[in-house]
Formats: structure tokens, sequence, C-alpha cells
């Protein structure tokens, strides 16, 4: 096997398995409140607390990708994935519950921050297609985590049966990781110093950071809160609700394997306006709706609307920038780790004050930015194309 199809398949396997366990916190919340005895706003801490790590990893990989290589570190990621689902495996204890949440987001990050590194590296003749298609692997398993949810829900303290069934995906990850070491790669001999001021200088690349804090706050918060949003205020059982996001992710899979092809013939920055457009129309509508039928159809609609953001954002930065193209993908991820750890506590702090209904009109506000920002990344193209 050549090293560009090895990191290919390595890489789409770890997105199907990041998807997968991104997902089960949320389909299962419902249950690990009442298991634990928690409200939505401790909820929203458990579910902000790992977005933390998952930005440390990104600070990690930013200063050690020139030293060490990206693929390296992503064989590191995977070994951590597989520790962490071990120990959500086999703990009990709403702390172990948080350890082994963190030590998957550390995992989950640095495996990400790596694979856009390495796509860089690998010279993809579209990098826009080929890193949809590997996020579809991500919504792909985002699809079915929520379906196992529900099949292992038969009482609340059910939650960590998910975990383990991840923990065998984990560990096919590992039995094939050191096919990355045979991938070679050639560092700068720059210094973070020479290249950070390219970097900063660019208004496209803060308008990128902007859009990524953005999509993954909305992106995760309606992940994360879907099944108690439907559960609370459109009265559907909880055993169904934790299905809801799989419709979600039906969405964005569908949207993601369409974005491949026609992402990189209309341009980024159309794409982005398209997809963006869609998913406040239907967010709105799924609020507005109150049969369950409907509401998972505006909900299927709005992943599709959601689909594309986060490949297209970082397939801008890699085209976008010539050097530090680490560093640049390290502060991607933060800007997307600060989006989701800020989503999940004021979802849960405006559910736990006012109710579900006023953290979830939080996240359609996010939504209503991110149209702003397009336009203003629009925009600015347009100048630099002019001048």
């Amino acid at each position: 096997m050549d090293t560009k199809k090895a990191f290919s398949l390595i890489s789409s396997c770890g997105f199907f398995l990041f998807g997968f366990t991104s997902i089960i916190l949320g389909s299962a919340l419902p249950a690990i409140e009442k298991s634990f005895g928690i409200d939505h706003q401790i909820a929203g801490v458990l579910l902000s607390l790992p977005t933390l790590a998952f930005m440390l990893s990104a600070v990690f990989v930013s200063a050690f990708s020139n030293k060490f290589g990206p693929f390296k570190l992503l064989a590191g990621g995977i070994v951590i994935i597989t520790g962490g689902l071990t120990v959500l495996s086999i703990g009990r204890s709403f702390w172990l519950l948080l350890l082994g949440s963190m030590a998957l987001s550390f995992g989950t990050g640095t495996m990400e921050t790596s694979i856009g590194i390495g796509v860089s590296g690998m010279n993809y003749r579209k990098p826009g297609g080929a890193l949809n298609l590997m996020h579809s692997l991500f919504a792909l398993g985002s699809i079915i985590s929520p379906l196992i949810v529900a099949a292992f829900l038969v009482d609340y303290n059910s939650w960590w049966k998910p975990f383990f069934v991840a923990l065998f995906g984990g560990a096919f990850l590992v039995a094939f990781a050191p096919l990355l070491f045979r991938i070679p790669f050639v560092g700068s001999n720059q210094k973070a110093t020479h290249f950070k001021k390219e970097v900063f200088s660019k208004k496209v690349f803060w308008l990128i950071l902007a859009g990524v804090l953005l999509y993954v706050g909305y992106e995760i918060g309606f992940t994360s809160w879907l099944s108690s949003f439907v559960f609370e205020t459109k009265g559907i059982e909880m055993r169904y609700a934790s299905v809801f996001p799989a419709l979600l992710w039906t969405g964005i899979f569908i949207g993601r394997l369409l974005a491949g092809f026609f992402v990189d013939r209309l341009g980024y920055e159309l794409s982005l306006l398209f997809m963006v457009s869609i998913a406040f129309v239907s967010f709105g509508a799924a609020l507005l709706l109150s049969s369950p039928v409907t509401v998972g159809i505006a909900v299927v609609f709005a992943g599709f609307g959601f689909s594309g953001t986060f490949p297209t954002l970082q397939a801008i930065l890699i085209s976008t920038m010539k050097d530090g193209i680490g560093f640049a993908i390290g502060m991607f991820t933060v800007a997307a780790s600060i989006g989701g750890a800020i989503s999940n506590f004021f979802v849960g702090f405006l559910g736990h004050q006012f109710g579900m209904m006023a953290g979830v009109l939080f996240i359609m506000f996010l939504i209503f930015l991110e149209i702003v920002v397009v336009l203003l990344i629009i925009r600015l193209k347009a100048v630099v194309k002019d001048a």
C-alpha cells in the first residue's frame, strides 16, 4: 500500500471513529443526567471541559508537528483515543466519565489537527474534495452512533455501553498505526516566529478563525443538546429523542458527499454561503414545528446546511497559507475548540435558567453570525481579486 492510500485509509477510519465517539455523550445526555443526578448547567460543564482538552491538543500539535511530523503525532492521537475509550468503558463514576471524555477529546483533537497538516503535505490535487470526503466518514460515524445509543439505552445506567463498542474501533486503528511511521515528512527549518507574522497579517485568516469558531459552536451545540431539546420541548420519548442526532448527521453526511464534488467547482465562498443559508432556514423551521416527523425532516435539512462548512473553511486556509500551515491549522483547531466550549456552556446555562428553547435560540444566533462572516470573506476575496 502506497503512503497516500495508507494515510487516506487511516484518516478516513479515524474520522469515522471520531464522529462515532463525539455523538455518544450528547445522545445519551438525558440518561447521564438522570444516572448522576446532574442538571443542565453541570451537564454543560461536562460537555465543555473536553473541548478545552481538544484545544490543548491543537496547541500541542502546532508546537511539535515540525519536529515529529503530523504522521507520528496522528499515531499518538490514535493511542490516546483508545486509552480514553478504555476509561469510559470501565469507569462508572462522574469523575471517570469526565476524565475519559477529556482524554478522548485530546486524542481526537490530535488526530484531526495532524490529518489537516498531513493533507497539506500529501499534495492532494483537490484538497477541498479530499477533506469533504474524509469528513463524510465523520458524519457516517455520527449517524450510526445515536442508533447504537438507542439500542443500548435500556435504562439510565447503560450510557457507557456505546463507548465499549467504540473501543473495538480504537483497537483496530492502533493495529494499523505503525503504517504512519513509514510516511516521510520533511519539516521546515524556520521557527514559528518567522511565519507567525505572515499568518497573523492576513485578514482572511482571522475571518476563517471566526467562521470555524461559530460553526463548531452551533454544530456541537445542536448535536449535544438536540436529544434534550426534543425530549423536553417536543414531548418525544427519551429513547427516540436519542435518535435525532442521527437525523442531523444524516443530512451532514449527504451534504459532505455532495460537497466533495461541487465545492471545488462552485467555489469555496459561494458554497459556504449556500450551505449556511440553508442551515439558518432549516434550523428555524425545526424550532417552530411541533410534529416529530416534520421536526425530523427540518433537522435533516439543517444537517445538510451544516455539512460543508468546516472542511471548506479548512480548505480555504490550506489554499491561502504558503508558510506556517502547521501553526495555522493548529490555531484553526484552537478556535474550533473555543467555539464548542462556549456554545455548550451557554446552551446549558440558558437552558437551566430559562428553558431549553432559550439555549437553542442561542445556537440559531451563532448561525446568523456565520452568514455575516461568510459575506465578509466573499467581500474580502473580491477586493483582493480586484486589487
